[in-house]
């Protein structure tokens, strides 16, 4: 007779783990925009000192999305609220934001905006 394979119980996430993963994303993002690198799913895990599968299947759990995800619209946020608040040229938006090249970060932006960074500075003057 075979054995059976035991199942885990699947894990109830909370809004505390949700606030905490939030948190940990943004003093990440905050340690990237600084260092002026790009955010990037494996040195999020290296950040917390956690394995990399491990953290995107929790995160991903937590979030209901890929962490991935959840890190570029944390980015593409960042870069918006720079579009509405300063005049930095688009390069330096793109860098700050964590983006490696103008053409990403154009890319990215306009597929969630429906409209490119420059057009989305007017509007939202």
């Amino acid at each position: 007779m075979a054995a059976k394979k035991r199942r885990r119980n699947p894990r109830t996430f909370t809004d505390d783990h949700r606030k905490r993963l939030d948190r940990a994303v943004t003093l990440y993002l905050l340690y990237c925009y600084r260092q002026g690198t790009a955010a990037r799913v494996s040195e999020f895990a290296k950040f917390l000192g956690r394995d990399r599968a491990y953290i995107s299947r929790t995160a991903g759990a937590i979030l209901g999305m890929s962490l991935g995800n959840f890190l570029r619209a944390r980015r593409l946020a960042y870069a918006a609220q720079l579009l509405r608040t300063t005049q930095l040229p688009m390069k330096e938006i793109a860098l700050k934001a964590g983006f490696g090249t103008t053409a990403t970060f154009y890319r990215r932006f306009t597929a969630l905006h429906k409209m490119p960074p420059a057009v989305f500075r007017e509007v939202t003057k």
